[in-house]
């Protein structure tokens, strides 16, 4: 028989701040402070990707894919893994890089860069000079606009206007687009495709959660995908019946994270009193805590967090995946419901 949830005798002290529950699934550390919260809970908001969707084969290389066919479209050679999952990774922890399209408009940016700096069209050769990607990402605190900054602060004043006029953003968005969607692209973006007609990589979106895990509660999504693709990879996963259209917020409301009104306009479409927040991404986090006077907050090691970080930061909750998350949270109302 499948064990739905955490078992008392699996809970252990992990330091004098937090609980491990080991459950399943694999393990949660719930900070001891939060515990009452936690076992309230009436609703839970999950981000997308990272938390729900495991995207390690279809957006992570999207990008690198995006790379390839934009620059070898432009003359460039040597185009092949000019940015890899871990590149993505690091402007996700540097923060303000939840929307893909920023997050690509940054590396080409870069790229182009250097490509004027060097006076080549080399990919590879380029990849290899510093700065690389992790050494601009590590740098930055404010998504988009602190890259530009970041590069503008290595150019003169020549190579910026150069750089500038080839930062062609649209055309990269449309190509990022028709390489996450391929053949879908009518219904997830509203146009037919013209460079990759092909399926696309949305079709490798794969399930992380598991729905007998779900506890009574209301649920919801906040991400920072747009509708149409939230849309079409809930169908591709057959969530739509744990998931209603009207229980999601995507970047078509008008807010990105870490905007707390991503997480207002999520609660009040789930009915929620006493929400959660599930994430996976240091901006996660800052979303709960600035959401009206905070809500508590679980991070999930299955996108581009890390533990230590999270627990240096206090993280409500710290699980290894979301099934994990859901038994603990699972676990905690149901002590919260025994006789007193």
């Amino acid at each position: 028989m499948v064990k739905h949830r955490s078992d008392p005798s699996d809970v252990s002290d992990v330091s004098d701040l937090y609980l491990r529950i080991r459950t399943e699934a694999g393990e949660a550390l719930i900070l001891q402070a939060s515990m009452p919260l936690i076992a309230r809970l009436d609703g839970i908001v999950f981000d997308f990707d990272g938390v729900l969707v495991d995207v390690g084969e279809s957006i992570q290389l999207v990008h690198g894919e995006a790379a390839r066919l934009f620059f070898t479209m432009r003359g460039w050679v040597n185009c092949e893994g000019l940015v890899e999952p871990s590149d993505v990774d690091a402007f996700k922890l540097a923060g303000g890089f939840n929307n893909d399209w920023e997050l690509a408009s940054a590396w080409l940016l870069l790229y182009l860069f250097k490509g004027e700096r060097h006076h080549s069209k080399d990919g590879r050769f380029l990849k290899s000079m510093s700065p690389t990607l992790k050494e601009i990402a590590a740098g930055l605190s404010g998504g988009l606009d602190s890259a530009v900054e970041a590069v503008k602060a290595h150019c003169s004043r020549e190579e910026w206007a150069r750089v500038e006029a080839q930062w062609d953003r649209r055309a990269l968005v449309r190509l990022f687009q028709e390489v996450y969607s391929g053949d879908l692209c009518p219904e997830v973006y509203g146009f037919e495709p013209e460079t990759v007609t092909a399926p696309g990589l949305i079709r490798k979106d794969r399930p992380i959660l598991d729905r007998r895990f779900l506890p009574p509660v209301k649920l919801g999504i906040a991400t920072g995908r747009t509708r149409g693709e939230t849309m079409v990879s809930r169908r591709l996963m057959g969530w739509e019946d744990i998931f209603p259209a009207d229980a999601i917020v995507s970047e078509d409301d008008g807010f990105l994270k870490p905007d707390p009104r991503v997480l207002a306009l999520a609660v009040e479409k789930i009915g929620a009193l006493r929400p959660m927040y599930v994430g996976d991404t240091p901006d996660d986090l800052l979303t709960a805590r600035r959401y009206n006077g905070g809500m508590p907050a679980c991070v999930v090691l299955t996108g581009a967090g890390d533990r230590d970080l999270f627990i240096a930061e206090k993280a409500d909750m710290i699980a290894d995946n979301v099934n994990a998350a859901l038994i603990a949270i699972g676990g905690a109302l149901c002590r919260d419901e025994r006789p007193r």
